[in-house]
């Protein structure tokens, strides 16, 4: 299973394949073999196949320790598929046991804001930075940052979202999305010079991220 989880990390999801597939066949109540198999599928953001493949692994035991983690994943997958009230009651459930982890409140945040529940994204992108912030955990604190960053704009806080947003890529140097988000803001602060200074950034580390592959599957938008 470790090496099978290298190769993940790795990007060699065939690979991994190749190794977790006879094994979820000749044991089918192995979990944490199912939950690999369907993360080999997830972090290819092929989320239709992962979803019956976490679906499965989260049957074999839904109280285990790996239990916990597989609802994280297929929160994520239906959330990308577009099932968000189903997703939030992974996050949900995980939270439970792990009510102080950030990116379970950042995922609950993002329906939040799609459902345009503006206050409901608000609460839980500020608990996403406040624990991140509490464990020194830059990169998810950065995420939440850029997409408080958007409630601001949609109610009209520019000069908030300024803020959020110029923390958020002090945190993150390599969000070439926060530099987006920042060039508009600042373009509709009057910062012409600045707005354009933040656009070249987001251009330049658009273009040096494209040839690195497929980014992984836990990255959220």
């Amino acid at each position: 299973m470790d090496r099978c989880y290298r190769l993940i990390e790795a990007g060699r999801f065939e690979s991994a394949r190749e190794r977790l597939e006879p094994i979820v066949a000749a044991h089918p109540g192995w979990q944490r073999a199912a939950f690999f198999l369907a993360l080999s599928y997830h972090e290819q953001h092929l989320h239709g196949e992962a979803r019956p493949l976490f679906e499965r692994a989260l049957a074999i035991d839904p109280a285990s320790r790996d239990a916990t983690a597989i609802r994280n994943y297929y929160g994520w997958t239906l959330y990308y598929l577009g099932e968000r009230e189903e997703a939030r009651r992974q996050f949900e459930a995980f939270l439970e046991a792990r009510p102080e982890d950030p990116e379970a409140h950042f995922a609950l945040g993002m329906i939040a804001f799609d459902e345009d529940d503006l206050a409901g994204a608000t609460r839980r992108f500020e608990a996403a930075i406040r624990l991140a912030k509490a464990s020194g955990d830059a990169r998810p604190e950065g995420k939440a940052r850029a997409r408080l960053a958007d409630v601001l704009v949609r109610t009209g806080k520019l000069e908030q979202a300024r803020g959020e947003l110029e923390a958020a890529v002090k945190l993150r140097p390599d969000a070439y999305e926060a530099y987006f988000k920042l060039s508009r803001v600042l373009e509709r602060l009057g910062d012409a010079e600045g707005a354009a200074r933040a656009l070249e950034r987001h251009r330049k580390l658009r273009d040096e991220a494209r040839p690195a592959g497929p980014s992984d599957g836990g990255e959220t938008p």
